[in-house]
């Protein structure tokens, strides 16, 4: 009697992120820039709590990056839990050797298939607190740069505020348009306009 095939490459294709390009596209937001946003985060604050005469609304300023600076943290370290289990059928090849994949490729498969889930779990909770915190690094740098009551040069300080404010108000329309479109659930919103989610491509 001949065996039945393993499943893998050539019969169904292996687990892979959606888009497929997302664990190369995370990685680089929260290993490079959450750390660089996290000690900008740490640095304004320290500038507020030294000189909080110089800023209209200190204490409350502090408190926004510092929440800001510790959601940062939190998804570098839910990123790096989640990526130990984030791979591809060529690092199986590349640890195990080509011969013990194709050897064992059904339980391999489903191992990929139980990481994968659990690399989408960490990785929603580090690119959720990874938005969180630069809209709340956004909201305290606008707050820091309202000039104070007794300021020389009010009008300066207020149309920059105004433009980071902005500029945040635009950063979390997108990242809740791209939250709707790499979703897995459908979305009405999204199909509505005509635009086609990324988990529904083939």
């Amino acid at each position: 009697m001949e065996e039945d095939e393993d499943p893998g490459p050539g019969d169904y294709p292996w687990n892979n992120p959606k888009p497929r390009g997302y664990g190369q596209a995370d990685a680089v937001a929260l290993f490079i820039a959450a750390p660089l946003l996290t000690a900008a985060a740490l640095s304004l604050a320290g500038v507020v709590g030294g000189a909080d005469d110089e800023f209209r609304w200190p204490g409350p300023i502090l408190l926004i990056l510092v929440i800001a600076a510790l959601l940062l943290v939190a998804s570098i370290q839910f990123n790096y839990h989640g990526r130990l289990y984030l791979y591809s059928f060529e690092d199986l090849e590349n640890w195990l050797s080509p011969e013990y994949v194709r050897r064992d490729r059904r339980n391999l498969h489903e191992e990929q298939e139980r990481d994968q889930r659990k690399w989408k779990k960490f990785n929603t909770r580090a690119v959720r607190c990874f938005n969180a915190g630069t809209l709340l690094l956004g909201l305290g740098i606008a707050a820091a740069l309202v000039p104070p009551i007794c300021s020389r040069q009010p009008e300066w300080r207020w149309s920059a505020a105004v433009i980071v404010l902005l500029c945040t108000v635009v950063d979390g329309v997108w990242i809740v348009f791209l939250q709707l479109k790499v979703s897995h659930r459908p979305s009405r919103i999204l199909r509505r306009f005509g635009i086609r989610q990324d988990s529904e491509q083939p």
